[in-house]
């Protein structure tokens, strides 16, 4: 398990609600351990809840609650339910990092129209659709993309 000085943030986020896209892994992952040990209870959007075990275990060993959604960007059914889910649960979103974002791994010259959409879908489509979901408030916004 982590402590808070693992971590060592330096700001405070007591009593806000964090909703972080991408939470599973690398910079996602990071983002959902800093905020939580500033204080803050995290939405964790990630692809599979099961594989989140872990992660869910050390939030809340830092003393936050932690609400895990199915989040797949790229499905407008996705992002409405999690932001339904996390205002169900919380009341509010105050903070919404948008850590999701793809690149193929292909060079530019051989992208496909096909690889072209699902970089649109995720990074563009996925993004606004998140940002500008229907919410009890207004909220900062952290945005990384690839």
């Amino acid at each position: 398990m982590i402590s808070k000085s693992d971590i060592a943030p330096n700001f405070n986020l007591t009593g806000k609600v964090a909703l972080i896209t991408g939470a599973g892994r690398g910079i996602g992952r990071a983002c959902a351990l800093a905020c939580a040990a500033s204080g803050a209870d995290i939405v964790l959007g990630v692809r599979d809840i099961v594989a989140a075990a872990e992660l869910i275990a050390e939030i809340e060993s830092l003393g936050r609650q932690v609400l895990p959604v199915k989040l797949d960007i790229s499905r407008r059914t996705d992002v409405d339910a999690s932001v339904v889910a996390a205002i169900a649960r919380f009341g509010r979103i105050d903070i919404l990092i948008n850590n999701v974002g793809i690149a193929p791994e292909n060079p530019a010259e051989d992208v496909t129209e096909k690889d072209f959409d699902l970089i649109l879908e995720v990074n563009l489509k996925g993004t606004f659709f998140i940002t500008f979901k229907e919410h009890s408030g207004h909220y900062s916004y952290i945005c990384h993309n690839q």
